[in-house]
């Protein structure tokens, strides 16, 4: 099985302080760096579940491109990355609360985004699912190279697999104009938040207009999978919750692995609540966690 994750990719500079900030002085707490990006995230998660993964996505010509490119081969992921010139792979600063709950600030060039002339047939080839993030959006002409992909998946009957990641994404895009844009989907994977960006005031089931299954993170709550005549929940694991980035993007790996591999939403539940669970107590969206032994989710 193959899946192909197209969207963000970037370096977490990660920071979690051990008490309130002082500004103008300095406060102890930890400060890492550390590989990121929503679709980088669920593609380095496939893979250690044992799928294969193609990544596509733009990073620069700097060294943290060169450290990426390193990275996705020592965690056997196929690298379909786009390297552009003179430009700053992206980088993401998160600053993590006691909590676990964390805010970012977005450095990323728009000489990262896709074009039209990016598209290539080649990026679907063998692909058995094709997932994407909301970040590849909000440009109008990455737009454009996403419907040109979404076009060829439809044509080869491939699952569409899509996160819009960001409510506050989808209402400076306007939400109207990005179900219209992008539907139909087979997976939609999205929080409360952002189902309430997307379709304001309506209950989360009124999104099987756009999509034949919908997969409904809730945090603490666990998730919901919805789908024409079927709803499921499944609670959360519980979690000492250290630091909630790239957790969502666990969930869409291990709930993508598992409906690629068996189609049983019950299970694909359960897998992304379980690896949703180990991500939030360590640090980062990636972290190195034992899933051969006990803790396999």
């Amino acid at each position: 099985m193959k899946l192909v994750c197209l969207g963000d990719i970037a370096w977490d500079l990660l920071f979690k302080p051990q008490e309130a900030l002082r500004w103008g002085s300095d406060v102890p707490g930890r400060a890492e760096l550390l590989p990121g990006g929503s679709a980088a995230n669920v593609a380095v998660w496939a893979r250690r579940l044992g799928i294969q993964v193609r990544l596509v996505g733009k990073i620069g010509d700097d060294w943290l491109g060169g450290l990426m490119r390193q990275h996705l081969a020592e965690e056997g992921v196929e690298d379909s990355l786009m390297v552009v010139p003179g430009a700053r792979t992206a980088r993401i600063g998160a600053i993590v609360k006691a909590d676990g709950e964390r805010a970012f600030i977005m450095d990323k060039e728009p000489a990262l985004s896709f074009g039209p002339e990016d598209c290539k047939v080649s990026i679907l080839e063998d692909a058995d699912v094709f997932f994407f993030t909301g970040y590849t959006l909000f440009t109008r002409s990455s737009l454009h190279f996403v419907l040109l992909l979404l076009e060829e998946a439809r044509r080869r009957s491939l699952p569409i697999a899509f996160d819009p990641a960001s409510f506050h994404l989808i209402e400076g895009y306007g939400p109207e104009r990005l179900l219209a844009e992008i539907s139909p989907l087979d997976f939609l994977l999205l929080n409360e938040q952002e189902a309430e960006a997307l379709l304001p005031g309506l209950a989360p089931d009124n999104l099987l207009r756009f999509a034949s299954c919908v997969a409904l993170k809730q945090g603490q709550d666990g998730a919901g999978y919805l789908a024409p005549g079927c709803s499921l929940s499944q609670p959360a694991y519980p979690a000492e919750v250290v630091d909630s980035t790239g957790a969502g993007d666990a969930f869409d790996a291990a709930f993508l692995v598992e409906m690629m591999t068996s189609s049983n939403p019950l299970k694909a539940l359960q897998r992304g609540n379980h690896l949703g669970a180990l991500v939030v107590a360590a640090l980062g969206g990636q972290p190195y966690l034992n899933l051969e032994g006990g803790n396999r989710p």
